[in-house]
C-alpha cells in the first residue's frame, strides 16, 4: 500500500491550477505567495531561538524555495 496515491489527475489538476490565466493572473500570485513564504521563513529563523524552531524554519523555507522554482518553471513554459 502506497502512502500517497499519485496519479495523473492529481498532476493534472496541478497544472490546470497553475495555468496562466490574464483574468486572474494565478500563477502570478501563487508566485508572490511563495516568495512571501520563503521571506517569512528567512525571518522567522533569524528570530527564533528554540533548536526545534530553527529546525521548522529551515524546512519551511526549503520548501518554500522548492516550490518557488517550480513555479518559475511553469511560467517559463508559459
Amino acid at each position: 500500500m502506497k502512502l500517497f496515491e499519485r496519479g495523473k489527475a492529481m498532476e493534472e489538476d496541478i497544472y490546470k491550477r497553475l495555468s496562466y490565466d490574464p483574468q486572474h493572473n494565478t500563477l502570478l500570485d501563487e508566485i508572490d505567495n511563495a516568495r512571501r513564504e520563503i521571506d517569512d521563513a528567512y525571518n522567522n529563523f533569524q528570530n527564533a531561538s528554540d533548536p526545534d524552531l530553527i529546525d521548522s524554519y529551515i524546512y519551511k523555507g526549503n520548501a518554500a524555495w522548492l516550490r518557488y522554482r517550480f513555479l518559475l518553471r511553469q511560467a517559463k513554459i508559459i
